[in-house]
């Protein structure tokens, strides 16, 4: 949207971390504030903040986790951590990020069939960020009701997450079995902004 930015009163930055390929990198972003009080942060479409990775990381793990019945969040995890050679990258890890796709998924879908799903923001690579992002009671109550029963104390199997694994499985992109890291950013890449332009939401 040419000059929409210009109509900004004021702008600040804010500096985002992540790890990639265990360096650590800054990532400055404009926080652009209008007279009606909205405030907009732009960041690029890897960037999630508040995470210590870039996005395609999540993706590729949650990923293997759903179409790959055989492995459970464990073993996504470990493979996870020998393709980005990462030094840590947990099970519990997967477990969260698997919980907030589906959060975002059961969003997209209430906003397409016209239930209440509150949206904002324009534009891909770079994405428009409302402050405060999609968290809140509403959010952790979506995420707390996606979780199968289980017994207290333990760690969901895989045969707890069978159901919801099949259906994140039609949700995520498809990796080449033989993936190189390239690949697997240019696939992200693409995913991550359909899922923006569409959403006009983060997707995680």
């Amino acid at each position: 949207m040419p000059g929409f930015f210009d109509k900004a009163e004021s702008v600040r930055y804010h500096n985002y971390q992540i790890k990639y390929y265990r360096r650590d990198h800054e990532i400055i972003c404009p926080r652009y504030m209008f007279a009606d009080g909205t405030d907009m942060t732009v960041i690029p479409w890897y960037l999630i903040p508040g995470r210590p990775y870039p996005i395609q990381i999540y993706l590729y793990a949650c990923t293997l986790y759903s179409k790959n019945p055989e492995i459970g969040q464990r073993g996504a995890a470990e493979a996870t951590r020998a393709k980005f050679d990462l030094k840590t990258f947990s099970h519990s890890t997967v477990c969260r990020s698997f919980k907030s796709f589906e959060q975002s998924r059961e969003l997209a879908l209430g906003k397409r069939f016209g239930e209440a799903a509150k949206a904002g923001g324009v534009g891909a690579p770079l994405f428009v960020m409302p402050v405060g992002g999609q968290s809140g009671p509403a959010a952790k109550a979506d995420a707390k009701k996606a979780e199968a029963p289980r017994p207290a104390g333990r760690f969901p199997s895989t045969d707890d997450t069978s159901e919801r694994r099949e259906g994140m499985a039609k949700f995520f992109p498809t990796y080449p079995c033989d993936a190189k890291i390239g690949d697997i950013e240019s696939i992200s890449r693409r995913f991550a902004e359909n899922w923006h332009k569409k959403n006009t939401v983060l997707l995680i």
